[in-house]
């Protein structure tokens, strides 16, 4: 079944907690000190592992980053439904991974919930870099962090040497880090970025993971390195640009 009580009840406490930083945001410390020890332990407690946290843990802290980045009241509270079904979409995968690890249905909703997590850190964290003068390592750590942990965690799911899923998942954080910082040259907002370094991620995810799965093919690096670059140069053209003072 798609509907689970306990990651329902999560999500619905998560919502919350973004709407309580729409109007309080005064506190918005505190709430975010307290979705991100919540969406940990509840990663634990439906997954049964602490790795089944890292999802839920970013994607809070990202969509609360990101919900301040945008402007219109209308707009934040579709953003707020939206993060909230994805949010139960990294803690109903968790839930049934814990139950059955081959569950393919769980691993595929694990797949979107990973893009999520990925997209929402990479735009906010842009976005945050932009509008508040953050230094540049700072934002090249949050990137290599964010990769490191949230390509371990569903590596870790399809193939069972740990070590080789730490060793691929580091060398993805290096070259998205290193990507991050030639990205910072360009002018374009948190959102193109965003996109881009999405784009970027998913093709050297999906290498990894197809090797993993003894899916590789020649045709399918080739297919998508076509595809994503068209996707890339259409992106570019049609995103508005941010002069450059």
């Amino acid at each position: 079944m798609f509907i689970k009580l306990q990651p329902l009840i999560y999500s619905l406490i998560f919502i919350v907690g973004l709407e309580s930083v729409l109007f309080a945001y005064k506190y918005v410390f505190i709430i975010s000190i307290f979705l991100l020890f919540f969406s940990i332990y509840g990663g634990k407690n439906l997954g049964g592992k602490w790795i089944y946290s890292v999802l839920p843990a970013f994607f809070s802290l990202s969509s609360i980053s990101l919900l301040y980045l945008i402007g219109l009241g209308y707009e934040q509270q579709i953003f707020c439904i939206l993060a909230s079904f994805m949010y139960y979409l990294s803690l109903l995968s968790a839930y049934r991974l814990g139950q059955y690890e081959r569950d393919q249905t769980a691993k595929g909703m694990n797949m979107a919930a990973t893009a999520s997590t990925i997209f929402f850190t990479y735009a906010s964290a842009y976005g945050l870099y932009l509008n508040f003068l953050v230094p540049l390592y700072y934002l090249m750590l949050t990137y290599l962090l964010v990769t490191l942990l949230v390509s371990y965690q569903h590596f870790s799911i399809i193939n069972s040497n740990k070590k080789i899923a730490w060793i691929y998942s580091f060398i993805l954080a290096l070259i998205m880090s290193e990507l991050i910082w030639t990205m910072n040259f360009w002018p374009f907002g948190y959102l193109t970025t965003g996109v881009i370094a999405l784009i970027l991620y998913y093709i050297i995810w999906d290498i990894i993971q197809c090797y993993f799965n003894n899916l590789i093919s020649r045709k399918r690096i080739v297919s998508n390195l076509v595809f994503f670059t068209l996707l890339i140069g259409f992106i570019l053209i049609s995103a508005k640009w941010i002069p450059v003072k």
